[in-house]
């Protein structure tokens, strides 16, 4: 269970403090796609609460940044989009390429299979952060290699890496399999973050945690084991379901801080 008043600053207020106080809001945008609609909302939000910056993230998404904590939730009201939850112990970012849908050499269509996985994992505590990035040829333009789930498209399907991390200490993903459905890696990749989970330390990143188990450890559960597979990637949609987007909530009223006044005697 889940106990907001243990967080840390940026759970609480579900956005990035930074230096001067203010705080950086980053909206989803699945795959780093986007429409124009949301683009006209981020403009009229950034004119509005007078946004010092619009800086195009890493993770392929806008980050608003310079926000009154004051505002945050008029922000959020006034955005209507979901968090993109750029803070936390969370899944943050699924990065992909354009791929096979417009890219001469896309193999495989990475922009939704990047969709799908950051859909299925959306609201996704864990561990530590964990990222995502789907590449639709083996020239890797979404940089897959240093993900803590890494997704090659091939012309025969799929390769999946694990373990990556593009941290302090770069640490490149380690091969974990290859499929050749769409559905194989969701399967695959989520029972991968199932077990992570459901074993890591709190503060281990993928990586940490793939050195003390082991990575034929992590094969034997994930690949070689097709019922336990499956039991894994059950219990991570299972604990998925349901769960309301942080940003709704605290516009719909959620977690609020009450004000109770202290009688003080003359």
């Amino acid at each position: 269970m889940d106990d907001p008043q243990s967080r840390f600053i940026n759970e609480r207020a579900h956005a990035n403090i930074q230096k001067d106080g203010t705080f950086s809001v980053i909206p989803q945008m699945k795959g780093g796609v986007t429409t124009a609609d949301e683009l006209r909302r981020i403009a009229d939000v950034a004119d509005k609460y007078r946004v010092k910056m619009l800086k195009v993230t890493g993770g392929q998404r806008i980050d608003l940044l310079g926000i009154k904590k004051e505002d945050l939730v008029d922000v959020w009201r006034d955005l209507g989009m979901n968090s993109g939850h750029a803070y936390g112990k969370s899944i943050r970012t699924v990065k992909t390429c354009v791929g096979s849908e417009f890219c001469r050499f896309g193999t495989q269509n990475s922009t939704q299979m990047g969709i799908d996985l950051e859909t299925m994992l959306a609201n996704m505590w864990s561990p530590h952060k964990v990222k995502l990035a789907v590449s639709g040829c083996p020239r890797n333009c979404a940089e897959a290699g240093i993900k803590d789930v890494g997704v090659i498209a091939v012309e025969s399907g799929w390769e999946l890496y694990v373990g990556g991390n593009g941290g302090i200490k770069t640490e490149v993903a380690q091969f974990l399999c290859k499929v050749k459905t769409a559905e194989e890696v969701k399967e695959y990749g989520g029972a991968f973050l199932q077990l992570y989970r459901e074993e890591a330390y709190y503060l281990d990143r993928t990586v940490h945690y793939i050195a003390r188990v082991g990575l034929d450890y992590i094969k034997a559960h994930v690949v070689d084991d097709a019922d336990n597979r499956r039991a894994l990637h059950q219990r991570l949609l299972f604990s998925l379901q349901g769960l309301p987007d942080p940003w709704a909530a605290r516009v719909a009223g959620a977690q609020k801080r009450e004000f109770i006044p202290i009688a003080v005697e003359a």
